[in-house]
């Protein structure tokens, strides 16, 4: 898909189609661990993802941004290896590790090159099994965790992304920063930590997507002495939250010092096993995918109102959001809002064309094939497909997913999708 704002890319899906690569194959272990393995003999590269599905929505009231600790603090050691220790192990192999957190999801994966791969693999399950959680580290990674969300804060895409959240979700946990608010993470004791970890981060709750330069065999050995003596987790129930409806259209804004308006419309939209699902993904590309699409056409080249604009769409485990996000001269915000909302009217009083239809489906696959060719993003995209409960099939059926909408559906959806929305600005102070 399309180049996205940096948070953005965290939260859609990657869609790869690999020539070189074999099928994926799905593995249970008694345990509960899922292993999925796409061998693809024309690389060396290794890529080892480990996704969990702990959600914002398992951070307890008040402990909002521990998800991010204790991903932090899992390459800071464990309780027979330093931080340090464990770097130099990996790096012997020429690997490389990192950790993440999604809305959805916590993420440890590794790159090494395939005769390093029981080494990453080992790293992999002793980090994310027995972290140490020492109490100075803790105590760093707090430090770190309160910089970088005052960082994203201060910038003004962040800003305006996250306040668009706080209103169209309210409570429910979506409408978070996934670093936290600096009163939760302040208050958060490494007992939190171990507590959160144990009750959470447990084989039933993961999935091990392996692709590259190793085969089912060699993988499923490795997989079986890092994982198989791995206890479940037994995670307290969360709460069942919806995001709310709206009843009427809202505005949130801020002053701030910045050059330019940022602007961004948003709308709740369904998640991924919505039947409309598809008809959005065709929806965001007719009016954001590529320099020929509604909103760049129209905004940028016929009207000259915005530096940039795009659409977003990302995939979600529960109700999503369809945005427009625009940035423009202080004196353009009004014509900006109108302009985008009527580009948004026009896909509920008309079909596309076919021509039209065509175009973005093209673009729509083509860039799917094109974004996701490393070996990072398919097993990213495998491991996240089994977190969705959609399977390794819907690499395939997405595709024919995307071939069959029709221009009426995407003027139905449309139709369903743009009622009342909330539009979030940041504009340069007075």
């Amino acid at each position: 898909m399309r180049s996205w704002p940096i948070v953005l890319m965290a939260l859609l899906v990657c869609l790869p189609v690999a020539a070189s690569a074999g099928a994926p194959k799905r593995h249970t272990l008694p345990n509960g661990l899922r292993v999925i393995v796409r061998p693809n003999w024309s690389t060396d590269v290794v890529a080892i993802e480990l996704l969990l599905d702990v959600s914002a929505q398992d951070e307890p009231r008040g402990q909002e941004g521990v998800r991010h600790l204790v991903q932090r603090l899992l390459l800071r050691g464990t309780t027979s290896e330093t931080g340090q220790a464990m770097g130099r192990r990996l790096a012997a192999v020429g690997g490389v590790v990192n950790t993440t957190v999604g809305l959805d999801y916590v993420e440890i994966y590794a790159l090494v090159p395939a005769d390093g791969f029981e080494v990453a693999l080992d790293l992999i399950a002793n980090a994310v099994r027995r972290p140490a959680f020492a109490v100075e580290e803790v105590e760093r990674q707090k430090s770190v965790a309160l910089e970088m969300a005052d960082a994203a804060r201060a910038e003004p895409f962040q800003e305006t992304y996250l306040a668009l959240r706080k209103r169209l979700y309210r409570d429910h946990p979506y409408g978070n920063l996934t670093l936290g608010a600096p009163d939760s993470v302040a208050s958060i004791s490494r007992a939190d930590i171990s507590t959160f970890h144990s009750n959470h981060y447990g084989p039933n709750r993961a999935v091990l997507a392996v692709c590259g330069g190793v085969g089912q065999v060699r993988t499923m050995r490795a997989a079986r002495r890092a994982f198989e003596d791995w206890a479940p987790a037994h995670p307290p129930q969360p709460s069942s939250l919806s995001a709310p409806e709206l009843s009427v259209s809202e505005v949130t804004a801020r002053e701030r010092s910045v050059a330019r308006s940022h602007v961004i419309i948003g709308f709740l939209a369904p998640a991924v096993d919505d039947p409309g699902y598809y008809a959005i993904q065709v929806i965001d590309t007719v009016l954001g995918g590529g320099a020929t699409a509604r909103l760049p056409r129209k905004l940028r080249e016929e009207l000259g109102l915005v530096y940039t604009v795009s659409s977003f769409y990302p995939t979600l485990a529960g109700d999503s959001h369809f945005g427009v996000y625009a940035v423009t001269g202080p004196g353009h915000l009004r014509d900006v809002k109108s302009a985008i909302l009527s580009a948004l009217s026009d896909l509920t009083r008309e079909p596309v064309s076919e021509e039209e239809l065509a175009r973005a489906k093209t673009y729509l696959l083509g860039s799917y094939d094109l974004s996701h060719q490393r070996m990072k993003e398919q097993a990213y995209s495998l491991a996240w497909y089994e977190i969705l409960g959609v399977g390794v099939e819907f690499e395939q059926s997405y595709r024919e997913a995307i071939g069959a909408v029709t221009a009426q559906e995407v003027l139905a959806t449309a139709r369903s999708l743009f009622h009342r929305f909330v539009l979030a600005v940041t504009v340069p102070e007075a």
